[in-house]
């Protein structure tokens, strides 16, 4: 009994032996198409990643061989020097009797005094506004030139606080916004079908005026041009609005006048804003002045700085809010995110709002390439550009200017 016992025993034994192989050899089967199909997928993986990677890079390559248009022609055919003048005929006048009324949001005054044309071969009008020494200059020309054509624009309405006044001046009070419109239509002719951007520099800032150290007023006549750009419909006119540190502006300020004293009392030339690559002369100046002449950094007055930042800092306040408030079509911009990023992204955002230029995959290689003027500001800390840096720091911690500091 004992011994059948055990041949059962041993049989039952057998049997769970040859389930547990059977079972082992269906596992090894499983883990080996598991292991085929994951091997699968990683390829599958590995492919479509590589072609996003090469779809992504593409452009960027192409871009990078674009021709940029030269803004060396003979003649200087691509700058425009002209003063508008409002009996100058020499555009598209309004030809619709609902035309002859003045345009919104006026209700009296003067008609339109032209018609912007608004076809995809036109060139768009731009206006970019700015403080003095914020790289209005290289910004237009990048922006020119990589929307496909070279046009080099003026400060229309004065480059300083006296021509600024006499501008405005000449300007009459039912205007309605004309001095703009047919200053853009007058560029418009000018450059018929050569696409891109046409319009102006404008610094309104010089010709703001602040009451009682706190109430900030601009002209009717600049107020009623926003409002003439805000209700233009077809094309629009677009605003870039471009800011720049406050404390950089004075230090750059200050340099030019420097540079300007010292030059025009000395023989070694006239200052110039500006400096092409192969003007050797000219960069070596700003680089000289940039530190001073003793090479310790350009001393900053300090004197009421605080008053005289807040000055600035009121008027282009005000002056961004009319933007908002009239509703103006405009877009916002850093100069040092244009000129110091690690990216070309703020370019794009322009590009972008214009609806022309390389919106996506623009690289820094080709804003650099599309600028003509070599940079003569510098990024440098305060500490290496300011002479008296210690002091200025003093007085700015504590104030709501601290964050200029850097």
């Amino acid at each position: 009994m004992r011994h059948r016992i055990s041949v059962t025993a041993t049989k039952i034994s057998s049997n769970d032996i040859f389930s547990r192989n059977a079972k082992d050899h269906h596992n090894k089967r499983s883990n080996g198409k598991i292991y085929h199909f994951a091997f699968i997928f990683i390829l599958f993986f590995l492919l479509v990643n590589s072609l996003l990677l090469y779809t992504n890079t593409e452009p960027r390559k192409s871009l990078l061989n674009i021709t940029l248009p030269s803004c060396k022609t003979k003649g200087k055919k691509n700058q425009w020097k002209e003063i508008y003048n409002a009996s100058n005929t020499n555009f598209s006048r309004p030809e619709s009797d609902t035309l002859l009324l003045p345009p919104p949001p006026f209700t009296s005054g003067d008609p339109p005094i032209c018609s912007l044309e608004s076809s995809t071969s036109s060139p768009i009008p731009v206006i970019l506004i700015a403080k003095g020494r914020s790289g209005t200059s290289s910004t237009w020309q990048v922006l020119s030139r990589l929307t496909g054509h070279c046009f080099e624009c003026q400060e229309y309405t004065g480059s300083d606080t006296a021509s600024s006044f006499d501008f405005f001046s000449r300007v009459g009070e039912n205007d309605n916004g004309n001095w703009i419109k047919g200053y853009l239509c007058n560029q418009q002719t000018a450059f018929k079908d050569k696409g891109g951007i046409i319009g102006f520099k404008w610094k309104p800032f010089s010709h703001g005026k602040i009451h009682n150290d706190s109430q900030v007023k601009f002209s009717d006549s600049m107020l009623d041009g926003l409002r003439m750009i805000a209700h233009h419909r077809s094309p629009k006119i677009r605003v870039i609005r471009l800011s720049r540190n406050l404390l950089d502006v004075r230090l750059s300020q200050k340099k030019h006048w420097f540079m300007t004293k010292f030059l025009n009392e000395t023989a070694e030339g006239k200052r110039q804003a500006h400096c092409a690559p192969n003007n050797i002369t000219c960069i070596k100046n700003h680089e000289k002045f940039s530190t001073g002449l003793r090479g310790e950094g350009l001393h900053i007055p300090t004197k009421n700085l605080i008053y005289k930042l807040g000055r600035m800092l009121a008027l282009e306040d005000v002056f961004d809010r009319h933007l908002n408030e009239l509703q103006v079509p405009h877009i916002h911009v850093s100069y040092e995110k244009l000129f110091y990023g690690d990216d070309a992204e703020e370019w794009m955002r322009i590009f972008r709002f214009l609806g022309r230029g390389p919106g996506s995959d623009l690289s820094r290689d080709l804003v650099h390439e599309a600028m003509e003027h070599v940079g003569t500001s510098s990024n440098s800390l305060h500490k290496d550009s300011m002479e008296n840096y210690e002091e200025v720091r003093n007085i700015l911690m504590g104030s709501k200017f601290e964050h200029l500091l850097h």
